[in-house]
């Protein structure tokens, strides 16, 4: 099967997950436990906040602060635990895009493999907060040498002519405030079209990284991520084009997205609910965990089985050496 194919490999896509007799039961169980950990999360984080707020004074200073360390580490632990889950899918999706036998079983493979998924998370985040620093110093020095950084200019002038060698600091109003984020809306646009050109390349060199570390249990965290970078030497544009194709379950999940946000932008709209924020939040977010949920069980294997046989597609020809696509029996 060959990347440039892309109709075929969206059509296979369909036959092999109809082949599965798992499928559904395997990603039923990942939704529930990738979702109920955010419903955890999130239930703990409000009643963390709640008895932080309890708590006053100096003689329960240190119950606070050890409550707000547990509440910042809540969600580091989820997004541990969610990182694990994926890769077990992933795999999952893998087997089932080479035909073999999978089952839920497979969705503990990321635990095993946990200290390469870590070091090859910080390895990216690296990466890619680089290139968000460079690409917003980029786009910001064009913005200043170029006439879209005027109106900027002007505003600015006069909170600078306030400043002296005694008084250093620049108070800013609200209204001033806004209107200089008006005015910086063009380097902002301009900072996300140099960080497209730059970040680009790079995210996709990297899209296969966590095939790699399925693939091959024994490789380290940068070996997968160059195993991914020479994989993908001229087929970036092509797997754009797959994204590209897979519109509507992007378009699903921004719609998911914008739901969970429904509380923040119906008031922006000029629309008001007769009910308290805090019930209009929790509405809003039970809504997009149903959306999410549908957007799982209706629509996530046919994509995640159509991107295991893009990997496949274009993984060079090698010899299968007991890796857990291939797995034992309690990897299954």
């Amino acid at each position: 099967m060959n990347l440039r194919n892309l109709r075929q490999i969206r059509e296979f896509a369909p036959q092999r997950l109809e082949a599965a007799p798992f499928q559904r039961k395997i990603v039923l169980i990942y939704a529930g436990l990738a979702l109920g950990l955010t419903v955890l999360v999130t239930v703990l984080n409000h009643l963390l906040g709640m008895q932080i707020d309890n708590y006053g004074g100096l003689s329960n200073l240190g119950k606070k602060a050890m409550l707000s360390s547990v509440q910042s580490m809540l969600p580091i632990a989820q997004s541990v635990v969610t990182m694990c889950l994926e890769i077990g899918y992933v795999a999952a999706m893998l087997r089932i895009a080479r035909g073999m036998y999978s089952s839920p079983q497979t969705l503990r493979l990321g635990f095993d493999r946990l200290w390469v998924l870590l070091r090859c998370s910080i390895f990216k985040g690296l990466i890619l907060s680089g290139v968000i620093v460079g690409s917003v110093y980029i786009g910001m020095l064009i913005f200043m040498m170029t006439p879209f950084s005027n109106a900027a200019l002007e505003i600015m002038e006069p909170l600078m002519s306030q400043m002296s060698v005694l008084n250093s600091a620049m108070v800013v109003d609200d209204a001033v405030y806004t209107q200089l984020m008006q005015a910086m809306l063009p380097g902002f646009a301009i900072s996300g079209i140099v960080l497209l050109v730059l970040g680009g390349p790079i995210f996709y060199a990297l899209r296969m990284t966590n095939y790699v570390i399925i693939d091959k249990p024994g490789m380290g965290a940068l070996a997968a991520m160059r195993e991914s970078r020479l994989m993908m030497r001229g087929n970036r544009r092509q797997l754009l084009k797959l994204d590209i194709s897979l519109w509507w379950y992007y378009l699903a999940t921004t719609a998911a997205t914008v739901i969970c946000y429904g509380d923040v932008l119906l008031p922006m709209l000029g629309v008001q609910l007769p009910v308290s924020a805090q019930v209009s939040y929790f509405v809003f977010y039970g809504l997009y965990l149903l959306a999410s949920f549908a957007i799982f069980v209706f629509l996530r294997n046919r994509v995640e089985v159509t991107y295991a046989l893009a990997y496949d597609a274009v993984k060079p020809e090698e010899k299968q050496d007991g890796g857990v696509v291939l797995g034992n029996i309690f990897q299954m």
